[in-house]
């Protein structure tokens, strides 16, 4: 058994840190995008550019029911964001709840999709600049 003197004992590095205001607001926007990161994707982004996008055509119900199975999946990672970063609960966030359990016939697919679209870009201008892509990001 070794023992370890306080003497032989190397210092520990101190890291050098900032605790301005400025650093710590960008370390919390970062740290709130990459919470984020998990629901807000580059897919979910095309997918409501596709919905209601400048150029979008209508959609055939098989198309709209594709892409609301999409939204769907996204639906409840998007509601835990929603939850840990946006103080007080949007009401908006239970519209998309509201709309994600709807499962509309093919003759109305299309424009419950348009409406679950835009409740989901609703929160997403609620999040702000948390909701905003990054240059760099992979998915």
């Amino acid at each position: 058994m070794t023992a370890l003197v306080y003497e032989s004992a190397a210092p520990l590095p101190v890291a050098a840190f900032a605790n301005d205001v400025e650093t710590a607001s960008r370390v919390d926007l970062g740290l709130r995008r990459f919470l984020a990161s998990d629901a807000v994707t580059v897919g979910l982004y095309d997918d409501l550019e596709t919905v209601l996008g400048e150029d979008a055509t209508r959609l055939s119900p098989e198309d709209s029911a594709v892409i609301s199975d999409r939204l769907r999946d996204v639906v409840p990672a998007l509601k835990d964001v929603v939850e840990r970063l946006l103080k007080p609960y949007p009401p908006q966030m239970d519209a998309v709840m509201d709309r994600s359990s709807e499962f509309p016939g093919p003759e109305d697919v299309y424009g419950h999709l348009v409406r679950f679209a835009s409740s989901i870009l609703t929160v997403l201008d609620l999040m702000g600049e948390i909701a905003e892509l990054r240059e760099d990001d992979p998915s």
